[in-house]
């Protein structure tokens, strides 16, 4: 648990300085510190001869391939998500060059009232090691990784290969779900889950001291809350699992009283980063929260707009996409109660086993169907017809639940694996500790199987990534990136981005791509400009300060030559120069 309580307990740290203005110190002063301290554990455990990398676990060392493998690639990618650069790699942009967080003069930040805590770690990073796509992919990995070893907290037996083979293999299969997004991107929806699944795992393994379980809670998900806004689900379901243990507690014989102190302090501070966020936001943006905040007169505004014939057609949508075979989501909700059925009927039926499995499936299963819920009020409530009609970003908002799911399954079946076993005694189990011959083979070839399934997905994976790299060079990031570079100086210039592909331009990822690099607040982008006149165009390109080609559009090429007299190919242009000597003939005339 110390890589995610460390994780999150700088996020913490960060997120109260950001909120009073103090980000540019802490930013400063943090990594400073841990690496201080990091230097003194070093000697300190040289002086003491207690040298902690000389003994790998199996654990241990599979982590640490996932992570050397899986870094490498993500420091050499690049951004290719659209919401990359609608947001998340701009507000950390925005915070590393501003040093404090969005007012109602930045403009450039369109999503203000989306919390900030990944963000935030991604600044951390790049605050101190410099700014770069690879470093803020890098970033977020590390979180990924923190929430993922911890979800090894829950396995009783850290020696047991089946167990821990059991649990890489469903950490690995997170990729296929998560595939919407991929790691490659800073998008937070994959984020969301696997915090949920970190605070759930600290709270299992910290059941019997009521005092780390609540202190891990309340930093965890404290951190799980300002993640995004939809992060509230999940905050629920860990806060509803902390108050079921703290009740059952049994150790120390606390009180009725102690019990409900804790319960109360620990939802309490859980639910202040948030709270506070939700202040932040108003007390910041005023008059403009329609703007910026999500709120029940927006959503009743959206929801006015929608005829009962749309919010039909919502709902057939919704429900023809969620019970077809063939969306990834839909096959997740399978897989996870095959795998619930199968472990069930393995155990319970044919080892005799008791366990709690079958409260397990029904608690997932009633949480995936809330969840659902949720998403379906979503498109009815709060977006414009067209996104709802298109259940647009559907699979990346269910895949979450499903990796949920999925870890959830992780939890309950490694419990009751590891409950069968016909050793209980920990510390004398060895290799003489089955029952026969044939359940040690079982043993062995289950796990080395569900290893090297492991192995191969997360080449997979991998793999996965380094050919969107491969493809990067004919994407519009790289074509914007490669002729004006990544501007660091917020500037208000007014760019025109001109570009031949009608998809990216009317879908604004064009001018998504353009705010990002040119760090501007004012870039548009246009495909269409064959139905212009001379005076039109003259006029147009007058409205801004520079324009950039990203491509070889025929028309602009033609208009610029027979209108501006200038050979136009990809590049930047400033107004200036393609109107010398132009505006002047046109003003006369």
């Amino acid at each position: 648990m110390a890589w995610i309580l460390q994780a999150t307990a700088i996020i913490l740290l960060l997120y109260i300085a950001s909120l009073m203005n103090l980000l540019s110190f802490f930013g400063l002063i943090l990594p400073r510190i841990g690496v201080i301290l990091g230097v003194y554990f070093i000697i300190d455990n040289w002086r003491r001869r207690h040298f902690v990398f000389t003994k790998i676990s199996l654990v241990t060392s599979s982590f640490l391939g996932y992570f050397i493998l899986l870094a490498g690639t993500l420091y050499h990618s690049r951004l290719l998500h659209y919401d990359n650069f609608s947001h998340w790699a701009l507000i950390v942009k925005y915070l590393l060059t501003q040093q404090a967080l969005p007012d109602m003069h930045s403009h450039i930040i369109g999503f203000s009232s989306y919390p900030i805590g990944t963000s935030l770690w991604c600044y951390y990073f790049v605050n101190f090691v410099g700014f770069n796509e690879g470093v803020m992919l890098v970033a977020q990995f590390c979180l990924i990784m923190s929430c993922l070893y911890a979800m090894v907290a829950v396995i009783k037996d850290k020696s047991n290969l089946l167990t821990v083979s059991v649990m890489f293999l469903v950490i690995v299969l997170f990729n296929y779900f998560n595939i919407a997004i991929r790691m490659n991107n800073l998008l937070v929806d994959f984020v969301l889950p696997l915090l949920t699944l970190a605070a759930i795992a600290g709270i299992v393994n910290y059941q019997k001291n009521i005092y780390m379980m609540s202190a891990t809670t309340i930093i965890v998900t404290s951190v799980l809350g300002i993640v995004k806004n939809n992060g509230t689900f999940f905050v629920v379901i860990v806060l509803c699992y902390y108050v079921f243990t703290v009740i059952k507690n049994k150790t120390g014989q606390l009180s009725f009283a102690k019990k409900s102190v804790f319960v109360l302090g620990t939802v309490g501070l859980t639910m202040t980063p948030y709270i506070l966020w939700l202040w932040h936001i108003k007390n910041t943006f005023g008059q403009q929260l329609s703007k910026h905040e999500v709120n029940v007169t927006a959503y009743q505004n959206i929801y006015e707009a929608k005829t009962p014939a749309v919010i039909n057609r919502v709902m057939q949508s919704f429900l023809s996409h969620v019970f077809s075979p063939a969306t990834v989501p839909t096959q997740g909700i399978i897989m996870i109660n095959l795998l619930f059925i199968i472990t069930i009927i393995i155990i319970s039926m044919r080892l005799h086993q008791k366990n709690h499995l079958i409260i397990g499936l029904i608690m997932t299963n009633l949480i995936i169907v809330g969840y659902y819920l949720g998403i379906l009020m979503m498109f009815i409530f709060s977006m414009p017809n067209e996104e709802a009609l298109a259940l647009a970003g559907f699979d990346r908002y269910a895949g979450s639940i499903v990796i949920f799911g999925l870890g959830s399954y992780s939890f309950f079946a490694v419990d009751a694996i590891d409950s069968a076993f016909y050793e209980q005694r920990f510390h004398l189990r060895n290799y003489q500790s089955f029952k026969s011959i044939r359940t040690k083979y079982l043993y062995q070839y289950s796990s080395i199987a569900m290893m090297f399934a492991s192995t191969l997905i997360i080449l997979s994976e991998n793999n996965g990534m380094q050919y969107n790299l491969r493809q990067y060079q004919s994407s519009v990031p790289y074509k914007i990136e490669h002729i004006v570079g990544n501007q660091m100086t917020l500037n208000h210039q007014n760019y025109l981005i001109i570009s031949a592909d009608k998809t990216q331009v009317d879908n604004y990822f064009t001018q998504y791509v353009g705010k990002y690099y040119l760090y501007s607040d004012h870039v548009d982008a246009r495909e269409d400009i064959s139905q212009l006149s001379r005076t039109q165009f003259i006029d147009l390109i007058g409205k801004y300060d520079a324009v950039v080609v990203i491509d070889k559009h025929y028309t602009f090429r033609v208009m610029g030559h027979q209108y501006l007299n200038k050979n136009l190919k990809q590049g930047i242009y400033s107004s200036k120069y393609l109107l010398n000597n132009v505006v002047s003939e046109h003003e006369a005339k």
